[in-house]
């Protein structure tokens, strides 16, 4: 019995299902690319592949079809979504003009704090520069912390409900030969106009380096021709 002096036990946290262990697997592998947009989901490798059985499959493709990832098909196996330039390059676009305009107010408003964090951010992804998983994980702290400290609610909460569509198409872009290397001198530049407070600089090279990202994409999947 529990005296009265003792805390109350806390409760248990429920154990990850296996449904949602296999989705997050295989969003992983989706987003990635490790399953490249169109190709076959075959319920029974999956269940090989992810060590469970075919109905935690079967859950997690109804899940993934939720967030867009999967497409499932009436008498035959899902697939991987198609990825189109045509319904990606708006958002590209969306994600230049937001970007671009945080990095500008950010140049002003950023504290000390938050500009050795970006700091630390560039360095991680230095080092994490042939760890594809790890640097895009890196990658996207950075560009949210700059949406942060632009200190703008309303476009913060739009950023982040818009630009998860688009992970998938960066990570085509990365594929590129050069383009990691690319991708953090432009980084290292943006925070040095930060932390030079330079709104005009941060702004520019903020919007370079999304359009960057962007006609990379469309060069890999090639314009106007669904993946």
């Amino acid at each position: 019995m529990t005296s009265a002096a003792e805390p109350p036990p806390r409760p248990s946290r429920p154990e990850t299902s296996l449904t949602e262990q296999a989705a997050t697997a295989l969003r992983r592998l989706i987003l990635l690319n490790l399953l490249a947009p169109g190709e076959t989901l075959n319920e029974p490798d999956l269940s090989v592949r992810l060590g469970v059985s075919r109905t935690p499959v079967r859950e997690a493709l109804k899940l993934l079809a939720g967030e867009g990832l999967v497409t499932l098909r009436r008498n035959r196996a899902a697939m991987v979504a198609r990825l189109d330039p045509a319904d990606l390059v708006p958002l590209f676009e969306l994600e230049v003009a937001l970007e671009s305009f945080c990095a500008g107010l950010a140049a002003n408003r950023m504290t000390g704090a938050e500009l050795a964090r970006l700091d630390q951010l560039q360095s991680a992804m230095e080092a994490a520069r042939d760890d594809r998983e790890s640097y895009t994980r890196l990658n996207r702290q950075a560009h949210r912390l700059i949406v942060t400290a632009a200190r703008s609610p309303a476009i913060a909460e739009a950023h982040g409900r818009a630009f998860p569509r688009l992970a998938r198409a960066r990570n085509f872009a990365l594929a590129v030969d050069g383009r990691v290397a690319e991708s953090l001198a432009e980084h290292r530049a943006i925070l040095e106009a930060l932390r030079g407070r330079d709104a005009e600089g941060a702004r520019a090279l903020m919007r370079v380096h999304v359009a960057r990202t962007q006609a990379l994409m469309v060069a890999q999947l090639g314009e106007g021709a669904p993946r």
